[in-house]
Order: structure tokens, then C-alpha cells, then sequence
């Protein structure tokens, strides 16, 4: 694998995948980023196993491949190389990871692919689509009563109710309830109901803009936000 990339790019896509790491991680892995250089694009994951961030990055790969490299270790020197100049960063068939920029040198021990946890496949799922102004709107209007007792799990996060003709947000820590709801078109048979814990809510608002839909896949138990650029996964 062998790509160059503007540090601003690769500084922001890290800094976005890096709050889903769990750092306490027995799993040397989940205190990792993958890195996946395609044909066209670099794909940033990271994973805590509960929650999964991907970005993907306007940066075309030299040679395509993919790598895990301990993810505050590498944001560090990412955030120490000069800003006018090009990152170039490739990696050696023993794992071995060489950053170089102007006269600067680093190399860094990764680990394969393999070793990173597999995040929840959503192809072929049922998915509904809204705006992501509107959705970040709805999460504001109803975090705020979201619980933060641990013994009362079920109520650490924000109720999803999803119906042929809207879509409901509600929240409660037992003293105090917010609601919102918008009206949308779907299909007949389209009904869900799932709660979404406050880690995942808190990096959902963070990756949410101001324009551009949001399209929100439904798995069994689990949940898929894709934002274009940047997707989030639960469960």
C-alpha cells in the first residue's frame, strides 16, 4: 500500500474516526485504525465494538491495500509534520509503516487487516432517508433528556420510533420527557422501533451536517447511518 495525502485531509479524517476508540482495549486492534486504500479512495475505520465510524477520503492510492496502525500514535506525528507539504506514506510486506515528509521520518509497527474487528454488513437492509439539518435538529430538541444512570440502561439513549407516515424521537431519565416527531412517506410495511445509546447519538450529531441527506439503514439489531463521507454504525 502506497498513497501521498494533504495533511489537512488525513488530520480531519482521523480526528473524525478517532472518538469510536476504545483505548482500555485488551484488543491491541480496537486501539487501531484501518486503513484501506482502494482504486479510487482511502477509507479511515475505526471500531469500540459497540460503535463503528468509516470516512472516506478524496485521496487516490498509488497501490491499493490496507493496514492497521495505532491510531494515537499516528494522529501525533500526522499532527507534528509541517502543512505545506505532501504526507507520503506506504507500507512493507512485515507490517511495517514508513511516514515520510520533507526531511521528516517515521515508521510505525501495524498489524493486518485481518486482526480488525468486521463491521455489521447493511446491503439489501430497508433504509429511510432524511435530511441530516433535520435530523441533527431532532437529536437537539431531545438529547438533553436522555438518562445517565447506568443501573437504568434503557433509558441511555434516545427512542427511534419509525412509522409509514413519520418518524418520532423520544427521550426520558424518568423525572423529564422530550419528544419530537417529522412527517414522512414510506412504505406500508415499513415499522421499527430501537433505541440508540448516547455514544452513538453524541457521534451522530458530531457527523451530521448542515446539508446533504442522511440515509439510516434498519438491520435486525443493529443500525447504519451513512452521511456520504462519513458513516456510523450500531449494534
Amino acid at each position: 500500500m502506497r498513497f501521498n495525502a494533504n495533511k489537512d485531509i488525513l488530520l480531519k479524517g482521523i480526528l473524525c474516526v478517532q472518538t469510536a476508540i476504545n483505548s482500555r482495549s485488551n484488543l491491541p486492534a480496537l486501539s487501531n485504525i484501518l486503513i484501506e486504500a482502494t482504486t479510487d479512495d482511502l477509507i479511515l475505520t475505526t471500531t469500540n465494538l459497540d460503535i463503528g465510524i468509516t470516512a472516506t477520503l478524496p485521496i487516490k492510492p498509488a497501490v491499493t491495500g490496507a493496514i492497521t496502525i495505532p491510531a494515537k500514535k499516528f494522529s501525533d506525528i500526522i499532527k507534528e509534520l509541517p502543512d505545506s507539504e505532501t504526507i507520503s506514506i506506504s507500507v512493507k510486506k512485515n507490517n511495517l509503516v514508513n511516514i515520510e515528509c520533507e526531511k521528516n521520518a517515521f515508521k510505525i509497527m501495524g498489524l493486518p487487516k485481518e486482526e480488525f474487528p468486521q463491521l455489521p454488513e447493511f446491503k439489501n437492509k430497508d433504509y429511510i432517508t432524511l435530511e441530516q439539518k433535520k435530523l441533527k435538529k431532532m437529536l437537539g430538541v431531545t438529547s438533553f433528556a436522555v438518562s445517565h444512570d447506568e443501573t437504568r440502561y434503557v433509558l441511555n439513549g434516545i427512542l427511534f420510533v419509525i412509522k409509514p407516515t413519520y418518524i418520532r424521537l423520544v427521550a426520558t431519565d424518568g423525572r423529564r420527557l422530550a419528544m419530537v416527531e417529522e412527517r414522512i412517506q414510506l412504505p406500508k410495511t415499513l415499522e421499527r422501533k430501537f433505541i440508540v445509546p448516547t455514544k452513538a447519538i453524541d457521534e451522530l450529531d458530531r457527523i451530521l451536517g448542515d446539508e446533504g441527506d442522511v440515509k439510516v439503514f434498519l438491520g435486525d439489531n443493529q443500525i447504519f447511518f451513512d452521511a456520504g463521507s462519513t458513516r456510523l454504525s450500531q449494534g
